[in-house]
Protein backbone atom coordinates (compact mmCIF):
# COMPACT_ATOMS: atom_id res chain seq x y z
CA UNK A 1 0.00 0.00 0.00
CA UNK A 2 1.15 3.36 -0.85
CA UNK A 3 2.47 5.52 2.13
CA UNK A 4 -0.01 8.08 2.97
CA UNK A 5 0.50 11.78 2.57
CA UNK A 6 1.36 12.73 6.15
CA UNK A 7 4.19 9.70 5.97
CA UNK A 8 5.76 11.24 2.38
CA UNK A 9 6.15 14.64 4.76
CA UNK A 10 7.30 13.36 7.48
CA UNK A 11 10.01 11.39 5.78
CA UNK A 12 10.40 14.31 3.68
CA UNK A 13 11.20 16.27 6.71
CA UNK A 14 13.46 14.15 7.47
CA UNK A 15 15.65 13.61 4.15
CA UNK A 16 16.16 17.65 4.33
CA UNK A 17 17.33 18.05 7.43
CA UNK A 18 19.93 14.55 7.02
CA UNK A 19 20.79 16.47 4.01
CA UNK A 20 21.62 19.35 5.39
CA UNK A 21 23.81 18.36 8.78
CA UNK A 22 25.50 16.03 5.73
CA UNK A 23 25.96 19.34 3.59
CA UNK A 24 27.10 21.52 6.59
CA UNK A 25 29.66 18.39 8.03
CA UNK A 26 31.41 17.38 4.64
CA UNK A 27 31.97 19.74 2.82
CA UNK A 28 35.59 21.09 1.99
CA UNK A 29 34.66 24.44 0.85
CA UNK A 30 32.36 27.02 3.44
CA UNK A 31 29.32 28.01 1.77
CA UNK A 32 27.25 30.88 2.71
CA UNK A 33 24.38 28.52 3.30
CA UNK A 34 21.97 31.77 3.60
CA UNK A 35 22.80 33.38 -0.19
CA UNK A 36 23.19 29.29 -1.24
CA UNK A 37 19.53 29.05 -0.60
CA UNK A 38 18.79 32.15 -2.45
CA UNK A 39 20.25 31.27 -5.64
CA UNK A 40 17.85 31.31 -8.80
CA UNK A 41 17.15 27.41 -10.08
CA UNK A 42 14.25 28.46 -12.47
CA UNK A 43 13.12 31.61 -14.14
CA UNK A 44 9.71 31.75 -15.99
CA UNK A 45 8.91 34.78 -17.77
CA UNK A 46 11.04 36.78 -14.83
CA UNK A 47 9.33 34.63 -11.81
CA UNK A 48 11.99 33.12 -9.92
CA UNK A 49 12.07 30.22 -7.85
CA UNK A 50 15.08 29.78 -5.76
CA UNK A 51 17.01 26.72 -4.19
CA UNK A 52 15.65 26.62 -0.92
CA UNK A 53 11.99 26.59 -2.61
CA UNK A 54 12.95 24.31 -5.17
CA UNK A 55 14.71 21.46 -2.93
CA UNK A 56 11.27 21.02 -1.52
CA UNK A 57 9.95 20.16 -4.51
CA UNK A 58 12.22 18.35 -5.69
CA UNK A 59 12.68 16.13 -2.51
CA UNK A 60 9.14 15.37 -2.77
CA UNK A 61 9.48 14.27 -6.27
CA UNK A 62 12.26 12.34 -5.46
CA UNK A 63 10.92 10.37 -2.22
CA UNK A 64 7.52 9.91 -4.26
CA UNK A 65 9.81 8.37 -7.38
CA UNK A 66 11.12 5.77 -4.42
CA UNK A 67 7.89 5.27 -3.18
CA UNK A 68 6.50 4.19 -6.33
CA UNK A 69 9.08 1.91 -7.54
CA UNK A 70 8.61 -0.23 -4.02
CA UNK A 71 4.96 -0.05 -4.71
CA UNK A 72 5.23 -1.63 -8.13
CA UNK A 73 8.03 -3.65 -6.97
CA UNK A 74 5.45 -5.28 -4.07
CA UNK A 75 1.91 -5.21 -5.94
CA UNK A 76 3.00 -6.16 -9.23
CA UNK A 77 6.12 -7.86 -9.49
CA UNK A 78 8.58 -5.64 -11.01
CA UNK A 79 12.17 -5.79 -10.47
CA UNK A 80 12.69 -2.42 -8.56
CA UNK A 81 14.84 -0.19 -10.41
CA UNK A 82 17.20 2.78 -8.78
CA UNK A 83 15.85 6.41 -8.96
CA UNK A 84 17.37 8.94 -11.40
CA UNK A 85 18.53 11.54 -9.63
CA UNK A 86 19.15 13.88 -13.15
CA UNK A 87 15.96 12.43 -14.21
CA UNK A 88 13.96 13.84 -11.39
CA UNK A 89 15.88 17.02 -11.62
CA UNK A 90 14.86 17.22 -15.27
CA UNK A 91 11.22 16.22 -14.41
CA UNK A 92 10.82 18.34 -11.46
CA UNK A 93 12.10 21.73 -13.36
CA UNK A 94 9.58 20.90 -15.86
CA UNK A 95 6.40 20.56 -13.83
CA UNK A 96 7.06 23.56 -11.41
CA UNK A 97 7.97 25.84 -14.93
CA UNK A 98 4.39 24.19 -16.37
CA UNK A 99 2.97 25.14 -12.95
CA UNK A 100 4.01 28.63 -12.31
CA UNK A 101 3.29 29.46 -16.24
CA UNK A 102 0.05 28.07 -15.29
CA UNK A 103 -1.06 30.07 -12.55
CA UNK A 104 0.22 33.56 -14.30
CA UNK A 105 -1.61 33.24 -17.20
CA UNK A 106 -4.85 32.17 -14.23
CA UNK A 107 -3.30 35.95 -12.76
CA UNK A 108 -3.46 37.16 -16.22
CA UNK A 109 -7.43 36.04 -17.36
CA UNK A 110 -8.24 37.42 -14.06
CA UNK A 111 -9.35 34.45 -13.05
CA UNK A 112 -7.98 35.00 -9.71
CA UNK A 113 -10.63 37.52 -8.33
CA UNK A 114 -12.81 34.96 -6.39
CA UNK A 115 -16.57 35.15 -5.28
CA UNK A 116 -16.74 35.45 -1.52
CA UNK A 117 -18.54 31.65 -1.99
CA UNK A 118 -15.27 30.79 -3.44
CA UNK A 119 -13.15 31.96 -1.02
CA UNK A 120 -15.68 30.24 1.68
CA UNK A 121 -15.02 26.94 0.17
CA UNK A 122 -10.99 27.18 -0.22
CA UNK A 123 -10.72 28.47 3.31
CA UNK A 124 -13.52 25.05 3.97
CA UNK A 125 -10.78 23.01 1.91
CA UNK A 126 -8.08 24.31 3.65
CA UNK A 127 -9.07 24.22 7.44
CA UNK A 128 -10.39 20.79 6.97
CA UNK A 129 -7.01 19.49 5.18
CA UNK A 130 -5.10 21.47 8.03
CA UNK A 131 -7.07 19.94 10.80
CA UNK A 132 -6.98 16.24 9.20
CA UNK A 133 -3.00 16.64 9.03
CA UNK A 134 -2.49 18.23 12.54
CA UNK A 135 -4.76 15.02 14.30
CA UNK A 136 -1.95 13.19 12.42
CA UNK A 137 1.17 15.67 13.51
CA UNK A 138 -1.00 14.67 17.58
CA UNK A 139 -1.19 11.04 16.59
CA UNK A 140 2.99 10.27 15.31
CA UNK A 141 4.68 12.99 17.69
CA UNK A 142 2.97 13.29 20.72
CA UNK A 143 0.95 9.91 21.62
CA UNK A 144 1.21 9.49 25.20
CA UNK A 145 2.77 13.07 26.10
CA UNK A 146 1.92 14.48 29.33
CA UNK A 147 0.97 17.97 27.58
CA UNK A 148 -2.25 19.25 27.02
CA UNK A 149 -4.92 21.75 26.85
CA UNK A 150 -3.61 24.86 25.19
CA UNK A 151 0.01 23.52 25.51
CA UNK A 152 -0.31 20.89 23.31
CA UNK A 153 -1.89 22.73 20.74
CA UNK A 154 0.67 25.01 20.29
CA UNK A 155 3.21 22.06 20.50
CA UNK A 156 1.38 20.44 17.32
CA UNK A 157 1.44 23.77 15.67
CA UNK A 158 4.92 24.13 15.86
CA UNK A 159 5.60 20.63 15.06
CA UNK A 160 3.56 20.89 11.93
CA UNK A 161 5.42 24.40 11.15
CA UNK A 162 8.91 22.48 11.06
CA UNK A 163 7.45 19.58 8.66
CA UNK A 164 6.00 22.86 6.51
CA UNK A 165 2.69 21.61 6.96
CA UNK A 166 0.70 24.95 7.45
CA UNK A 167 -2.46 26.58 7.45
CA UNK A 168 -1.45 29.14 4.55
CA UNK A 169 0.59 25.83 2.61
CA UNK A 170 -2.98 24.41 2.45
CA UNK A 171 -4.82 27.27 1.42
CA UNK A 172 -2.35 28.05 -1.46
CA UNK A 173 -2.89 24.61 -2.46
CA UNK A 174 -6.35 25.21 -2.55
CA UNK A 175 -6.80 27.99 -3.82
CA UNK A 176 -4.41 26.84 -6.36
CA UNK A 177 -6.43 24.07 -7.13
CA UNK A 178 -9.00 26.18 -7.76
CA UNK A 179 -7.35 28.28 -10.61
CA UNK A 180 -6.70 25.02 -12.35
CA UNK A 181 -10.61 24.74 -12.21
CA UNK A 182 -10.81 28.11 -13.21
CA UNK A 183 -8.18 27.40 -16.41
CA UNK A 184 -9.66 24.15 -18.13
CA UNK A 185 -13.66 26.05 -17.72
CA UNK A 186 -11.71 28.92 -19.51
CA UNK A 187 -10.38 26.15 -22.40
CA UNK A 188 -13.98 24.94 -23.05
CA UNK A 189 -15.90 28.55 -22.81
CA UNK A 190 -16.40 28.75 -26.97
CA UNK A 191 -16.86 24.75 -27.29
CA UNK A 192 -19.92 23.68 -28.81
CA UNK A 193 -21.39 20.10 -29.39
CA UNK A 194 -23.78 19.99 -32.83
CA UNK A 195 -26.29 17.56 -33.06
CA UNK A 196 -23.81 15.86 -36.18
CA UNK A 197 -21.36 15.10 -33.45
CA UNK A 198 -23.78 13.63 -30.74
CA UNK A 199 -25.27 11.59 -33.57
CA UNK A 200 -22.12 10.18 -34.57
CA UNK A 201 -21.15 9.11 -31.36
CA UNK A 202 -24.13 7.68 -30.32
CA UNK A 203 -23.81 5.39 -33.67
CA UNK A 204 -20.38 4.36 -32.45
CA UNK A 205 -21.47 3.60 -29.07
CA UNK A 206 -24.49 1.50 -30.48
CA UNK A 207 -21.82 -0.37 -33.12
CA UNK A 208 -19.25 -0.99 -30.30
CA UNK A 209 -22.24 -2.20 -27.92
CA UNK A 210 -23.28 -4.40 -30.48
CA UNK A 211 -20.03 -5.73 -30.81
CA UNK A 212 -19.47 -6.17 -27.33
CA UNK A 213 -22.50 -8.58 -26.99
CA UNK A 214 -21.59 -10.81 -29.68
CA UNK A 215 -18.29 -11.62 -27.59
CA UNK A 216 -20.35 -11.39 -24.35
CA UNK A 217 -23.69 -11.59 -24.19
CA UNK A 218 -23.32 -10.90 -20.36
CA UNK A 219 -21.72 -7.61 -20.47
CA UNK A 220 -25.17 -5.77 -20.97
CA UNK A 221 -26.80 -6.98 -17.86
CA UNK A 222 -23.43 -6.38 -15.91
CA UNK A 223 -23.45 -3.15 -17.27
CA UNK A 224 -26.56 -2.13 -16.18
CA UNK A 225 -25.97 -3.93 -12.47
CA UNK A 226 -23.22 -1.46 -11.69
CA UNK A 227 -24.66 1.94 -13.20
CA UNK A 228 -22.72 2.52 -16.44
CA UNK A 229 -25.06 4.20 -19.73
CA UNK A 230 -25.93 1.57 -22.11
CA UNK A 231 -26.36 1.57 -25.68
CA UNK A 232 -27.63 -1.54 -27.14
CA UNK A 233 -29.89 -4.37 -26.12
CA UNK A 234 -29.09 -8.17 -27.38
CA UNK A 235 -31.61 -10.78 -27.71
CA UNK A 236 -31.84 -13.37 -24.82
CA UNK A 237 -32.26 -11.21 -22.39
CA UNK A 238 -35.43 -11.62 -19.67
CA UNK A 239 -36.87 -9.55 -16.83
CA UNK A 240 -37.85 -11.86 -13.53
CA UNK A 241 -39.39 -10.33 -10.27
CA UNK A 242 -39.43 -12.27 -7.48
CA UNK A 243 -41.14 -12.26 -3.71
CA UNK A 244 -38.41 -12.96 -1.84
CA UNK A 245 -38.94 -15.12 1.64
CA UNK A 246 -35.89 -14.37 3.46
CA UNK A 247 -34.05 -16.70 6.12
CA UNK A 248 -33.37 -14.30 9.33
CA UNK A 249 -29.67 -13.21 9.40
CA UNK A 250 -28.56 -15.23 11.74
CA UNK A 251 -29.52 -17.96 10.13
CA UNK A 252 -27.99 -16.95 6.72
CA UNK A 253 -24.50 -16.55 8.77
CA UNK A 254 -24.87 -20.23 10.25
CA UNK A 255 -25.39 -21.72 6.86
CA UNK A 256 -22.52 -19.92 5.37
CA UNK A 257 -20.44 -20.77 8.46
CA UNK A 258 -20.92 -24.05 8.04
CA UNK A 259 -20.20 -23.96 4.21
CA UNK A 260 -17.16 -22.31 4.91
CA UNK A 261 -16.04 -25.31 6.79
CA UNK A 262 -16.55 -27.65 4.02
CA UNK A 263 -14.20 -26.43 1.82
CA UNK A 264 -11.09 -27.50 4.07
CA UNK A 265 -12.78 -30.97 4.48
CA UNK A 266 -12.72 -31.23 0.48
CA UNK A 267 -9.22 -29.96 0.29
CA UNK A 268 -7.80 -33.06 2.64
CA UNK A 269 -10.54 -35.54 0.87
CA UNK A 270 -9.10 -34.30 -2.39
CA UNK A 271 -5.28 -34.93 -0.74
CA UNK A 272 -5.76 -38.04 0.61
CA UNK A 273 -7.86 -39.53 -2.87
CA UNK A 274 -4.32 -38.05 -4.32
CA UNK A 275 -2.35 -39.86 -2.08
CA UNK A 276 -3.71 -42.93 -2.94
CA UNK A 277 -3.47 -42.55 -7.03
CA UNK A 278 0.67 -42.07 -6.17
CA UNK A 279 0.35 -45.02 -3.84
CA UNK A 280 -1.17 -47.04 -6.88
CA UNK A 281 0.14 -45.99 -9.96
CA UNK A 282 3.93 -45.99 -7.82
CA UNK A 283 3.56 -49.51 -7.26
CA UNK A 284 2.77 -50.02 -11.10
CA UNK A 285 5.71 -48.46 -12.15
CA UNK A 286 8.65 -50.12 -12.77
CA UNK A 287 10.96 -46.79 -13.10
CA UNK A 288 9.00 -44.57 -10.30
CA UNK A 289 10.81 -42.16 -9.12
CA UNK A 290 13.21 -42.13 -6.06
CA UNK A 291 10.66 -40.01 -4.22
CA UNK A 292 7.35 -41.87 -5.08
CA UNK A 293 9.38 -45.59 -4.35
CA UNK A 294 10.20 -44.30 -0.96
CA UNK A 295 6.54 -43.11 -0.43
CA UNK A 296 5.30 -46.37 -1.03
CA UNK A 297 7.69 -48.53 0.98
CA UNK A 298 6.22 -45.79 4.30
CA UNK A 299 2.87 -47.33 3.11
CA UNK A 300 4.03 -50.82 3.34
CA UNK A 301 5.80 -50.92 6.57
CA UNK A 302 2.50 -51.50 7.86
CA UNK A 303 1.31 -54.57 6.09
CA UNK A 304 5.04 -56.55 5.87
CA UNK A 305 6.96 -57.72 2.83
CA UNK A 306 4.39 -60.54 2.42
CA UNK A 307 1.33 -58.90 2.58
CA UNK A 308 3.02 -55.85 0.30
CA UNK A 309 4.41 -58.23 -2.51
CA UNK A 310 0.34 -59.16 -2.31
CA UNK A 311 -0.58 -56.24 -3.02
CA UNK A 312 1.75 -55.77 -5.66
CA UNK A 313 0.82 -58.63 -7.36
CA UNK A 314 -2.95 -58.43 -7.31
CA UNK A 315 -2.59 -54.67 -9.07
CA UNK A 316 -1.00 -55.77 -11.85
CA UNK A 317 -3.71 -57.88 -12.51
CA UNK A 318 -5.64 -57.02 -15.76
CA UNK A 319 -8.99 -57.50 -13.89
CA UNK A 320 -9.88 -59.10 -10.26
CA UNK A 321 -12.56 -61.97 -8.89
CA UNK A 322 -14.66 -60.85 -6.24
CA UNK A 323 -11.96 -63.10 -3.83
CA UNK A 324 -9.19 -61.17 -5.09
CA UNK A 325 -11.10 -57.54 -5.04
CA UNK A 326 -11.73 -57.72 -1.14
CA UNK A 327 -8.64 -59.09 -0.57
CA UNK A 328 -7.15 -56.12 -1.95
CA UNK A 329 -9.20 -54.04 0.04
CA UNK A 330 -8.67 -55.55 3.15
CA UNK A 331 -5.11 -54.72 2.80
CA UNK A 332 -5.31 -51.22 1.81
CA UNK A 333 -7.22 -50.72 4.68
CA UNK A 334 -4.34 -50.98 6.62
CA UNK A 335 -2.02 -48.46 4.73
CA UNK A 336 -2.10 -44.99 6.33
CA UNK A 337 -3.28 -43.53 3.07
CA UNK A 338 -6.03 -45.18 2.65
CA UNK A 339 -6.98 -44.21 6.66
CA UNK A 340 -6.21 -40.93 5.74
CA UNK A 341 -8.60 -41.07 2.86
CA UNK A 342 -11.52 -42.93 5.18
CA UNK A 343 -11.38 -40.09 7.64
CA UNK A 344 -11.28 -37.22 5.37
CA UNK A 345 -14.54 -38.75 3.57
CA UNK A 346 -15.91 -38.99 7.27
CA UNK A 347 -15.25 -35.87 8.26
CA UNK A 348 -16.66 -34.29 5.20
CA UNK A 349 -19.54 -36.10 5.15
CA UNK A 350 -20.31 -35.18 9.19
CA UNK A 351 -19.79 -31.76 8.21
CA UNK A 352 -22.55 -31.76 5.24
CA UNK A 353 -24.86 -33.64 7.46
CA UNK A 354 -24.81 -30.83 9.89
CA UNK A 355 -24.97 -28.32 6.70
CA UNK A 356 -27.84 -30.11 5.73
CA UNK A 357 -29.38 -30.61 9.03
CA UNK A 358 -29.07 -26.87 9.67
CA UNK A 359 -30.42 -25.81 6.22
CA UNK A 360 -33.07 -27.74 6.43
CA UNK A 361 -34.04 -26.13 9.87
CA UNK A 362 -33.61 -22.83 9.16
CA UNK A 363 -35.97 -23.26 6.03
CA UNK A 364 -38.73 -24.84 8.13
CA UNK A 365 -39.23 -21.70 9.92
CA UNK A 366 -40.01 -19.67 6.94
CA UNK A 367 -42.18 -22.46 5.27
CA UNK A 368 -45.07 -21.55 6.28
CA UNK A 369 -44.87 -18.26 4.80
CA UNK A 370 -43.56 -19.39 1.62
CA UNK A 371 -46.41 -21.25 1.46
CA UNK A 372 -49.26 -18.65 1.84
CA UNK A 373 -47.21 -16.10 -0.55
CA UNK A 374 -47.02 -19.28 -3.26
CA UNK A 375 -50.55 -19.85 -3.27
CA UNK A 376 -51.54 -15.97 -3.33
CA UNK A 377 -48.93 -15.82 -6.58
CA UNK A 378 -50.58 -18.74 -8.44
CA UNK A 379 -54.24 -17.99 -7.34
CA UNK A 380 -56.22 -16.84 -10.57
CA UNK A 381 -55.92 -13.24 -10.67
CA UNK A 382 -52.85 -12.81 -8.46
CA UNK A 383 -51.79 -9.19 -8.84
CA UNK A 384 -47.76 -9.98 -8.46
CA UNK A 385 -46.63 -6.40 -8.29
CA UNK A 386 -49.00 -5.67 -5.24
CA UNK A 387 -48.03 -9.31 -3.84
CA UNK A 388 -44.19 -7.99 -4.19
CA UNK A 389 -44.99 -4.43 -2.05
CA UNK A 390 -46.61 -6.90 0.73
CA UNK A 391 -44.63 -9.67 1.21
CA UNK A 392 -41.40 -9.04 -0.80
CA UNK A 393 -38.34 -8.87 1.46
CA UNK A 394 -35.73 -8.05 -1.07
CA UNK A 395 -35.56 -4.60 -0.61
CA UNK A 396 -33.26 -4.20 -3.44
CA UNK A 397 -35.20 -5.85 -6.20
CA UNK A 398 -35.07 -3.09 -9.38
CA UNK A 399 -38.48 -2.05 -10.36
CA UNK A 400 -38.22 -3.53 -14.08
CA UNK A 401 -36.83 -6.73 -12.02
CA UNK A 402 -33.39 -8.60 -12.58
CA UNK A 403 -32.35 -8.69 -16.36
CA UNK A 404 -30.27 -12.15 -17.21
CA UNK A 405 -29.40 -14.60 -20.03
CA UNK A 406 -27.85 -17.45 -20.42
CA UNK A 407 -24.47 -16.56 -19.60
CA UNK A 408 -25.26 -14.23 -16.51
CA UNK A 409 -22.65 -14.84 -13.67
CA UNK A 410 -23.71 -12.09 -11.23
CA UNK A 411 -26.82 -13.88 -9.43
CA UNK A 412 -26.31 -17.11 -7.13
CA UNK A 413 -26.96 -20.40 -9.57
CA UNK A 414 -30.11 -21.91 -8.42
CA UNK A 415 -31.98 -18.45 -9.08
CA UNK A 416 -29.88 -18.26 -12.58
CA UNK A 417 -31.17 -21.15 -13.06
CA UNK A 418 -35.24 -21.16 -11.78
CA UNK A 419 -35.49 -17.88 -13.84
CA UNK A 420 -34.11 -19.22 -17.24
CA UNK A 421 -36.72 -22.50 -16.75
CA UNK A 422 -39.72 -19.85 -16.79
CA UNK A 423 -41.01 -20.56 -20.60
CA UNK A 424 -43.39 -17.94 -21.02
CA UNK A 425 -44.01 -14.35 -20.05
CA UNK A 426 -46.50 -15.02 -16.75
CA UNK A 427 -45.06 -18.14 -15.40
CA UNK A 428 -44.09 -18.02 -11.40
CA UNK A 429 -41.61 -20.71 -10.47
CA UNK A 430 -41.68 -22.70 -7.74
CA UNK A 431 -40.18 -21.32 -4.10
CA UNK A 432 -36.32 -21.86 -5.07
CA UNK A 433 -34.06 -22.23 -2.51
CA UNK A 434 -30.58 -19.83 -2.17
CA UNK A 435 -28.64 -19.28 1.25
CA UNK A 436 -31.06 -15.96 1.22
CA UNK A 437 -34.20 -17.67 1.58
CA UNK A 438 -37.27 -18.88 -0.98
CA UNK A 439 -37.38 -16.78 -4.07
CA UNK A 440 -40.85 -16.66 -6.01
CA UNK A 441 -40.04 -15.72 -9.62
CA UNK A 442 -42.24 -14.17 -12.25
CA UNK A 443 -41.36 -14.36 -16.05
CA UNK A 444 -41.98 -10.36 -15.92
CA UNK A 445 -40.68 -9.40 -19.76
CA UNK A 446 -38.17 -10.43 -22.79
CA UNK A 447 -35.85 -7.25 -23.55
CA UNK A 448 -36.75 -5.94 -26.99
CA UNK A 449 -33.18 -5.88 -28.66
CA UNK A 450 -31.44 -3.08 -30.82
CA UNK A 451 -30.52 0.59 -29.61
CA UNK A 452 -31.54 2.39 -26.75
CA UNK A 453 -33.78 5.70 -27.72
CA UNK A 454 -30.98 8.36 -28.94
CA UNK A 455 -33.07 11.11 -26.66
CA UNK A 456 -32.62 9.14 -22.95
CA UNK A 457 -28.56 9.18 -23.65
CA UNK A 458 -28.28 12.46 -25.77
CA UNK A 459 -27.12 14.12 -21.83
CA UNK A 460 -24.72 11.93 -21.63
CA UNK A 461 -22.94 12.27 -24.98
CA UNK A 462 -22.94 15.98 -25.26
CA UNK A 463 -21.30 16.01 -21.98
CA UNK A 464 -19.13 13.32 -22.85
CA UNK A 465 -18.03 14.87 -26.24
CA UNK A 466 -17.54 18.70 -24.46
CA UNK A 467 -15.33 17.61 -21.62
CA UNK A 468 -13.05 15.49 -24.23
CA UNK A 469 -12.69 18.64 -26.50
CA UNK A 470 -12.58 20.83 -23.21
CA UNK A 471 -9.47 18.45 -22.16
CA UNK A 472 -8.07 18.45 -25.41
CA UNK A 473 -8.28 22.30 -25.88
CA UNK A 474 -6.62 22.86 -22.55
CA UNK A 475 -3.61 20.63 -23.93
CA UNK A 476 -3.30 22.58 -26.35
CA UNK A 477 -3.48 25.95 -24.62
CA UNK A 478 -0.66 24.94 -22.23
CA UNK A 479 1.90 23.97 -24.57
CA UNK A 480 1.11 26.75 -26.79
CA UNK A 481 1.65 29.02 -23.24
CA UNK A 482 4.81 26.96 -22.26
CA UNK A 483 6.04 27.96 -26.09
CA UNK A 484 5.71 31.12 -26.08
CA UNK A 485 7.23 31.22 -22.37
CA UNK A 486 10.76 32.77 -21.41
CA UNK A 487 11.81 29.74 -19.14
CA UNK A 488 15.45 29.16 -17.58
CA UNK A 489 16.47 26.99 -16.15
CA UNK A 490 19.70 26.43 -13.84
CA UNK A 491 20.35 22.60 -12.70
CA UNK A 492 23.61 23.12 -12.25
CA UNK A 493 22.94 25.22 -9.48
CA UNK A 494 20.90 22.80 -7.50
CA UNK A 495 23.46 20.12 -8.05
CA UNK A 496 26.56 22.81 -6.52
Amino acid sequence: MKTNPVNRKLALAALLLAAAFLMSGCNLIVKDMAVDAQQVILSVNGEEIVKEQFTRYYENAYQQAQEDQAYYAQYYGFSPQAVDPDAVLENTLESIARHTLLMQKARELGLDAMTDEENAAIEEQASTQFESIRQQVKNVFFAGTALEGEELEAAIDKKAAELNLTKKAYRKSALENKLYEKLHDYAGRDIEVSEEQIQSAFDEKVAQAKADCAENLAAYGTALRTGQTVYYAPAGYRAVRQILVQLPQEEQDAIRALESELSPLQTALNQAQAGLTRYEDALKNESASPEDSAFVDEQHAALGEEAAARVKELLALESLTPEQSAELEAFKAALPVYRQLEEAKALLAAKQEELDTKREAAFSGIQARTDEVYQLATAEGADFDALIAQYNDDVNQPEQGYLLCQDTTDYVPAFTQAALALESVGDISQPTRTNYGNHILRYQSDVQEGPVELGGVRETLEHELFHARQDEVYTQLQEAWMAEAVIEKYPERFKD
